[in-house]
């Protein structure tokens, strides 16, 4: 009996390390593990409009409007700084578990205040530690925030439709429900 207890116990063993590490952390197409990025250039603004961005993955150079074709987008513009950011990323965390097989892209764009060499390392981490499962991308140079105008307030989301037309600016943090409202508007 002792030795079907520890043969049962390795097997379970076995396979939750195994899970562990075959576990999909995709949160977007193409996205595995790594999933903070650094906006590298911005395109041409079109008011109103998604604006594109380019990000470097695997050494390749991709567009965020490849990332986001066909699909809503929800753009969260916050800081790791900012209080009322960290208090929505788990309500944000909650949206993309559930909508993760929708045609929605959840995706965070980090505005930093600190020196640009660390504005990376600190989104990484703070991405990393709270197990976020949603893709993020590093405005170090305050490019897109710029595109858009700046921000005057984070969080700021933007929840465009499947068009690239933006529909609504939330500005401040809001709950799951509220996030859930406007998106279902547009899905």
């Amino acid at each position: 009996m002792k030795k079907v207890i520890i043969s049962v116990l390795s097997i379970v063993a076995v396979i939750s390390i195994f899970s562990m590490f075959s576990k999909d952390l995709t949160s977007a197409e193409g996205t595995k593990n790594k999933q903070v990025f650094e906006v590298t250039s911005v395109s041409e603004v079109v008011k109103d409009k998604l604006i594109d961005f380019k990000y470097i993955e695997n050494g390749e150079e991709k567009s965020f409007s490849d990332l986001a074709k066909g699909k809503v987008v929800f753009l969260n513009f916050w800081g790791t700084w900012c209080p009322p950011c960290r208090g929505e990323i788990p309500d944000i965390m909650k949206i993309q578990k559930e909508l993760a097989k929708s045609d929605i892209i959840i995706a965070g764009v980090a505005l930093e205040r600190n020196t640009t060499k660390d504005k990376f390392a600190k989104v990484e981490n703070f991405h990393t530690s709270n197990k976020m499962n949603y893709i993020n991308f590093v405005d170090v140079d305050n490019k897109l925030n710029a595109a858009y105008g700046g921000m005057q307030y984070v969080p700021t989301t933007l929840i465009i439709n499947k068009d690239g037309v933006i529909k609504e600016v939330i500005q401040g943090a809001r709950p799951y429900e509220s996030f859930m409202e406007s998106i279902k508007k547009v899905l």
